[in-house]
């Protein structure tokens, strides 16, 4: 179960809308929540700046947290002064030792482009506690976003690895009796002629098969398991569309690409181009 909740935030609008994902969490179990704030050195000179920038990000967190207390949240904050945003919030997790870490992918950064070197991409390669991420520029609904999670995406390659996240998926979706849906993709390779090289298309009953094994694994959970052709990223996020699912869960490998897919890579794409909040467990 979920326990302790860790919520980086930088101070902007932007960064606190992840405070949405985490409320969906918290309306079926309990959890600990602690805002944290780190101040990089790069803007905030030692000085009265310095101070001032200290004591309103204090103000800042400590709005959130009186917020969330008096709704019965038990809510706690850490203001962090000095050093790199990415590499102080893995320092400060190995510690604290969240159940999840939960941020945006954009911050003070605003509509800048995302690039490798963000803080959310830095977090998601290297954390070893699962990470919930959100691209707050969501395209626009007309009605006020669902609370409940009643479809989880669950993109699979086959292998025991991709399916670490399942434990996880499967406390979520019986949380909210959601349905999970399994997707596998054959992927398409590129070839030196003009068509690309693809591996024999599974039909559905192959797919179910292969697949099957995870069932075991999501016990008590609605399974619908999918299959796609096409590019994994790609697929995903069709997928996701498509099924108008409320959460994608996934495995990174982080650097190791050690699965057909290249797990964390595939990851990191979906991330840059995901309108959906996406829960990653990163595999030994």
């Amino acid at each position: 179960m979920l326990q302790k909740i860790l919520v980086p935030l930088d101070g902007s609008k932007l960064s606190d809308r992840i405070l949405e994902q985490v409320r969906r969490l918290l309306l079926k179990q309990d959890a600990e929540v602690r805002f944290l704030r780190v101040l990089s050195e790069v803007g905030h000179p030692p000085g009265p700046p310095r101070r001032q920038a200290v004591e309103e990000a204090q103000a800042h967190l400590e709005g959130h947290r009186l917020a969330w207390a008096s709704q019965g949240v038990k809510a706690t904050m850490a203001v962090l002064s000095d050093g790199d945003p990415a590499e102080r919030i893995l320092e400060y997790a190995d510690q604290y030792r969240p159940s999840l870490i939960a941020m945006s992918t954009h911050g003070r950064t605003g509509l800048k482009r995302w690039t490798r070197g963000s803080v959310a991409e830095r977090v998601l390669r290297h954390s070893s506690f699962p990470v919930l991420l959100w691209n707050p520029f969501r395209p626009e609904r007309r009605t006020a976003p669902r609370l409940r999670i009643g479809r989880i995406l669950v993109p699979l390659d086959g292998s025991e690895h991709s399916a670490w996240v399942l434990p996880l998926v499967r406390q979520v979706a019986r949380s909210f009796g959601a349905r999970v849906l399994l997707l596998h993709v054959t992927e398409l390779y590129p070839t030196a002629g003009d068509l690309p090289m693809v591996q024999p298309w599974p039909t559905p009953a192959e797919v179910e098969r292969h697949l099957a094994p995870f069932r075991k694994i999501l016990k008590g959970v609605e399974v619908r398991i999918l299959g796609e052709l096409g590019t994994p990223s790609v697929s995903i996020l069709e997928a996701a569309r498509r099924e108008k699912a409320d959460l994608i869960a996934m495995t990174t490998h982080g650097r190791s690409g050690i699965s057909r897919w290249a797990f964390g890579s595939v990851a990191e794409q979906v991330l840059r181009h995901c309108h959906h909040p996406l829960l990653v467990q990163r595999a030994a």
